[in-house]
């Protein structure tokens, strides 16, 4: 259960509070704040759990569901964050 709350931890950490208006708004226009804004999304993950291949996973699910959703509008709000707590369980393996 403790992990559970880490990742949860996580995933609100990368994808709210470290992403500010201006990367949110721009990311679906500009590949470098999207880029940017994956990179943060990491990094609660790299600080909770260290460096690992569960990382590389993480930043490039995340990115290819953000170019989705906010670049291509092939998705909306609640599949991305389906996407993103699904892909958190990489760590249970």
């Amino acid at each position: 259960m403790e992990l559970i709350i880490k990742l949860i931890f996580c995933h609100l950490m990368g994808d709210y509070v470290l992403q500010i208006d201006y990367i949110a708004h721009s990311k679906g226009n500009n590949w470098y704040h999207l880029f940017v804004h994956c990179g943060l999304y990491t990094l609660p993950f790299y600080v909770a759990f260290g460096l690992s291949w569960h990382l590389a996973v993480i930043f490039a699910v995340h990115f290819i569901v953000d170019v989705l959703k906010a670049r291509y509008k092939k998705i909306n709000y609640l599949t991305d964050q389906v996407f993103h707590y699904l892909t958190s369980l990489v760590y249970l393996v």
